[in-house]
C-alpha cells in the first residue's frame, strides 16, 4: 500500500434538534457576537429564523449578512470580510447551500490574512494563517462543504469558477439538522443528492483515493442511494434528511482527500460560462463520464466494485459470478436510470439544450475544463476533444 494521507478535522453534530446545540458550539470557541452568513431565499422561506431563533433564545449577539448569491462571488467574499471587521464580530455561522458555505470560507480565509484580497489565495496550500471560529450549518446535502478543504468562488469578471484549496479552509463545526432541509422541494433534492454521489464515485475513482477516502465514498454511496427517493417523495421524513445529510458529508469528506475528476472539471465550466447550477451538472454529467471512463478502460472493476452499494437488487441479480464487465455495465446503465427517474418524477432537465446552452458554448467549456483543478485527478488526461465527446453526449 502507498502511503497517504487523510483529515477530517470538523466536528460533526448530527440528528434531530442538532441546532439547539450551536450556542454551546459557539460558547466552546469563545465567540460572543458571531456573523451569521445566509442568503435572501432562506430568510424568505423562514429557513434561516430557525437558527436565529436559536441564537436569540440564547441570548446570543449577532449581525446577518444575507445577500449571497446564488454563485459565490469574489466581490462578496471582500465585502464579508469588510463587513465582520466594521461590525466587530468574533465568528462565522453559515447556514445554508454550498455557495453560502464556500463564501464564508473565503471572508474568513481573507480575514486570516489580515484583510487581503482573496483573489490572491488562489492555488493549493497557500494559506498559513488559521480562520476565526467558523460554524457550518448547511441548508442541502449535496455539496458537503461544510467538511471539505475547497472552496470554489466566481470570478465574475472572467466568467470563470476559481478553486482555493487548504487545510486552513476546514470548517470547525458542522451541524447537520434534518428540519433544515425538509422544505427542500424534491428538484433540489433530486440535484443536490446526486451532486453528493457525484462526490463519493469520483473520489473512489481518483488517482488519490485511499483506503480511508474508499470508506467513507462507499458508505455515502450507500446513504445516498437508499434514501434520496425517499427524501424526493417525502420530505418531511426525518431519518431519510439525516441519511441524506450524513452521506453529502461523508462524501464530501471522501473527495476532500480523494479529490474529484472529469465530472467536476467540466461541471465548474458549465458553471463558470453557462451558468449551469452545479448540482444539475453534476448528476447530468454522471453517467456520461462513467461511460466514457470504461470505453477507456482506465477504471475496469472500479465502477463494478460500487454497484452492490448504489444497485443492491441489480448486483443480486447479476450473480456472484457475473465478470467485472458486466458489473461496470450494469452500474453506468443504473445511474442513467436514475436521472430518467427523477425527470420522470420532478423535471429535472437532462440535456444542456433544454437548459439553454447553445451549441456553439461548448467548445469554450471544453477548453476551459481542461485547465480546472479538478483535471488533475483523473487517471486520463482531459483534452479539449474528450470534453467535446462527453458535452455532445449531454447536449
Amino acid at each position: 500500500m502507498q502511503g497517504f494521507e487523510f483529515s477530517c478535522p470538523t466536528k460533526i453534530v448530527c440528528g434531530q434538534h442538532a441546532l439547539d446545540k450551536l450556542p454551546g458550539e459557539l460558547s466552546d470557541r469563545g465567540v460572543k457576537h458571531p456573523l451569521v452568513m445566509t442568503d435572501a431565499g432562506l430568510v424568505k422561506l423562514g429557513v434561516a429564523a430557525k437558527l436565529t431563533d436559536v441564537l436569540d433564545a440564547a441570548g446570543v449577539a449577532y449581525d446577518v449578512f444575507d445577500q449571497v448569491p446564488p454563485d459565490s462571488s469574489m466581490d462578496v467574499v471582500n465585502q464579508v470580510a469588510q463587513l465582520y471587521a466594521q461590525r466587530g464580530c468574533d465568528g462565522f455561522v453559515a447556514i445554508g447551500g454550498g455557495s453560502v458555505i464556500d463564501t464564508t470560507k473565503g471572508a474568513a480565509a481573507s480575514l486570516a490574512c489580515e484583510g487581503v484580497d482573496f483573489a490572491t489565495l488562489q492555488g493549493a496550500e497557500i494559506l498559513q494563517n488559521d480562520m476565526p471560529p467558523f460554524i457550518a450549518v448547511p441548508t442541502t446535502a449535496g455539496t458537503g462543504s461544510e467538511v471539505t478543504l475547497v472552496a470554489v468562488v466566481a470570478d465574475t469578471r472572467k466568467h470563470a469558477k476559481l478553486s482555493f484549496t487548504s487545510y486552513k479552509l476546514v470548517p470547525h463545526v458542522a451541524v447537520l439538522d434534518p428540519a433544515l432541509t425538509a422544505s427542500l422541494p424534491p428538484k433540489l433534492t433530486a440535484t443536490t443528492g446526486m451532486d453528493a454521489l457525484t462526490h463519493a464515485v469520483e473520489a473512489y475513482t481518483s488517482i488519490q483515493k485511499n483506503p480511508v477516502s474508499d470508506a467513507f465514498a462507499v458508505k455515502a454511496i450507500e446513504l445516498i442511494s437508499q434514501n434520496l427517493p425517499t427524501a424526493c417523495r417525502d420530505g418531511g421524513n426525518v431519518e431519510a434528511r439525516t441519511n441524506l445529510a450524513l452521506g453529502s458529508l461523508m462524501a464530501g469528506a471522501a473527495f476532500s482527500n480523494a479529490m474529484v475528476g472529469i465530472v467536476h472539471a467540466i461541471g465548474h465550466s458549465l458553471g463558470g460560462l453557462c451558468h449551469i447550477p452545479h448540482g444539475q451538472a453534476m448528476m447530468m454529467l454522471l453517467p456520461h463520464c462513467v461511460a466514457y471512463n470504461l470505453d477507456t478502460g482506465t477504471h475496469a472493476g472500479l465502477y463494478g466494485e460500487l454497484l452492490p452499494y448504489l444497485a443492491p437488487a441489480r448486483a443480486a441479480s447479476l450473480g456472484a459470478n457475473a465478470s467485472s464487465d458486466a458489473r461496470d455495465g450494469a452500474f453506468c446503465e443504473h445511474l442513467f436510470a436514475l436521472n430518467d427517474l427523477y425527470h420522470d418524477s420532478y423535471g429535472v432537465p437532462l440535456k444542456l439544450s433544454e437548459m439553454g446552452v447553445e451549441r456553439d458554448q461548448l467548445e469554450a467549456v471544453a477548453k476551459q475544463a481542461r485547465y480546472d483543478g479538478a483535471a488533475l485527478y483523473n487517471k486520463t488526461e482531459i483534452t479539449v476533444d474528450v470534453a467535446m465527446r462527453i458535452l455532445e453526449a449531454a447536449y
